[in-house]
């Protein structure tokens, strides 16, 4: 009598684990390695959101019994900066590494002075100058306009 996928699912019994993880640094990018002796490429799953969080799960056999399983789930936040098209997952030997890269930060000189380019802050900047500047302009042509009416 065979028991198929989703009997055997059922009668699993599951093993929670916490994996040794360390954070390597390399110029540019945060590399997460996770310890996972034991594991397949196959039993192993990481995935990132649009909340900024990289999920890593697997599970694997005990001992190769089918009911006893070996399990964990962990969630990491990404680091603001991170590029999180470019990140990438490697497996090897019983180590999984995630390679975090930052995004590139480009530069340029204000005045001489060497700063990060922050276009978003430079645009409300020149568009706050600009909506003051109008209104003083509208204002200053208002006040002449009364001025020589008054005066006629």
């Amino acid at each position: 009598m065979e028991i198929n996928a989703a009997e055997a699912a059922t009668s699993r019994s599951y093993e929670d684990f916490e994996p040794y993880c360390k954070w390597l640094t390399q110029e540019g990018q945060a590399i997460l390695e996770i310890n996972l002796k034991g594991f397949k490429k196959e039993q192993l799953k990481v995935e990132t959101d649009n909340w900024g969080t990289v999920k890593i799960y697997g599970e694997r056999p005990v001992n190769g019994t089918n009911n006893k399983w070996s399990r964990f789930h962990k969630e990491i936040k990404m680091s603001i900066g991170c590029d999180t098209n470019s990140i990438c997952a490697k497996f090897s030997h019983g180590l999984l590494f995630i390679a975090m890269p930052k995004e590139a930060v480009r530069e340029h000189f204000i005045c001489g002075a060497e700063t990060r380019k922050r276009t978003k802050a430079i645009k409300v900047a020149i568009g706050v100058v600009l909506v003051v500047a109008i209104g003083t302009y509208i204002a200053r042509r208002l006040n002449n306009d009364e001025n020589i009416q008054l005066i006629s």
